[in-house]
């Protein structure tokens, strides 16, 4: 870009040596000897940049930019400062001039500062460009749009979903051809909700009816049964259809079938289900495997042949667990109801524990378990029971081990219990944060053994208010 440069300066000497080098640098250059002829020579010859001393008699350097900016904001200046002139030169760049360069002028300062003018410039050109290439698309888009809605009426009775036109009565008066293969369609009245759901009256929520009342375009699901008898799921949308007088004298009502759409939908919130049971499942099988690992390794440092025996027990039990779970995901396809059974309360959380307790102890974490004596009989899934608890217990433990190493500290003072996964009063020093990790897991909790959880942590001796009313069925 070849730019337009205007020297304003009463120092004759500088002008010349200026204008010499910036010409030979390619430049156009023009000069003037103060700030007045400087402002006349800027109104007249329109130059891309000014550069300018600070200091002029008459008219100075800041009164020359404020013309400028206000005839010419596009021109850039840069300004010339001596020595001292720095508060003037920092109010100047208030002013939006682009740079300043100090006295004596160093060519390369100078250099750089013409290039953020130049760059600056150039900028604001393609800024230019840009929007008035953007005004031509939307132009072109709006014509698009109005064409479109043009071919509406020839399109109307090809479209691939319902299409009516309803009055204020919700009668409907016109259709499209699909419509009328799929619904009945008397030459009487047709009222849309005697149509669609065999109705006398119009349903709540009508969206047609909404934007009757607020000419607004309102969407809305509903089932309808076809005349084959099927139902089907469908998406409404509605328009508006106004006469010259902006009055709504119709609407026009577009239904899609989405039934598809909704069993996919079921599909892959049940393989999601499947997917998080056989995540937990797998990490039972882990934690099972490290307790039984931890047993049969202190069994060998102690030389006790008992806890060997206890700890093979349970990686032999967790080696079943595995195959039975690889056979489970090989018929995930298939749909499985709640394998429900009597279990005991009693029998089940000492299962829970034998499990865990191994984990806990390596863990170095207390695990108290607070049982009730009664045998409370309960009806339940215990497979997917039994999962909830693990994975429950799992992270609890794992979030006080966790603050342990973090050397967060339980909380409580000298010489007190150490914290507990579960106490009578329903609450812990660890419930802030671990209560988050395992209400976050219920949430992945297959539906059929997930309730409202009453309280994270809660003693579990009262069923109906505990951790076991919370996740089991109503117990007998």
């Amino acid at each position: 870009m070849t730019a337009k440069i205007l020297l304003a300066d009463d120092e004759e000497g500088i002008r010349k040596v200026l204008a010499i080098y910036l010409k030979d640098a390619g430049y156009e250059v023009i000069t003037a000897e103060d700030g007045k002829k400087a402002a006349l020579l800027s109104d007249t010859t329109s130059p891309d940049i000014v550069l300018t001393d600070i200091r002029m008699p008459g008219m100075d350097g800041l009164s020359l930019l404020k013309h400028i900016k206000a005839h010419s904001p596009d021109t850039e200046v840069i300004m010339i400062t001596g020595h001292g002139d720095y508060k003037l030169a920092i109010e100047s760049l208030k002013l939006d001039a682009v740079d300043f360069i100090p006295k004596p002028i160093d060519n390369d300062v100078l250099d750089i500062a013409l290039k953020r003018a130049c760059d600056r410039i150039e900028n604001r050109k393609k800024i230019q460009s840009y929007t008035r290439d953007l005004e031509a698309l939307v132009e072109e888009k709006t014509r698009k749009l109005t064409e479109s809605e043009k071919r509406y009426v020839r399109l109307f009775n090809e479209a691939p979903c319902y299409i009516t036109v309803q009055d204020r009565d919700l009668n409907i008066i016109e259709t499209n051809r699909i419509f009328r293969e799929h619904f009945h369609f008397p030459d009487k009245k047709n009222f849309c909700y005697t149509l669609y759901k065999g109705r006398d009256d119009a349903c709540p929520d009508c969206p047609v009816l909404k934007t009757f009342r607020d000419g607004q375009s309102h969407t809305a699901e509903f089932e309808v049964i076809l005349k084959d008898g099927r139902i089907k799921d469908i998406y409404i949308q509605t328009s508006a259809i106004t006469d010259d007088s902006g009055e709504i004298t119709h609407v026009m009502e577009m239904s899609t079938d989405v039934t598809l759409i909704h069993e996919l939908q079921d599909h892959l919130a049940s393989l999601g289900l499947h997917i998080g049971a056989v995540s937990h499942g797998l990490k039972q099988v882990l934690t099972g495997l490290d307790g039984g690992s931890y047993l049969i390794d202190s069994g060998l440092d102690k030389g006790n042949t008992d806890l060997i025996k206890e700890g093979w027990a349970i990686v032999r039990e967790k080696m079943s667990k595995t195959r039975q779970m690889v056979l489970d995901i090989l018929y995930h396809s298939k749909k499985r109801e709640p394998d429900r059974s009597e279990v005991l309360l009693k029998d089940l959380i000492n299962e829970v524990v034998s499990f865990i307790k191994p984990k806990a102890d390596k863990e170095k974490v207390q695990l108290d378990m607070d049982c009730p004596e009664e045998a409370v009989s309960l009806h339940i899934d215990k497979t997917a029971i039994f999962s909830a608890f693990m994975s429950i217990l799992e992270n609890a433990v794992e979030a006080c081990a966790s603050e342990k190493k973090e050397g967060a500290g339980s909380g409580l003072a000298p010489g007190s219990s150490p914290p507990t996964l579960f106490s009578p009063s329903g609450t812990t020093a660890r419930e802030s944060r671990t209560a988050k990790r395992t209400n976050s897991l219920i949430s992945s909790i297959p539906t059929r053994a997930k309730r409202e959880p009453a309280l994270a942590f809660s003693s579990l001796q009262d069923p109906s208010n505990s951790m076991a009313g919370a996740f089991l069925s109503n117990p007998k």
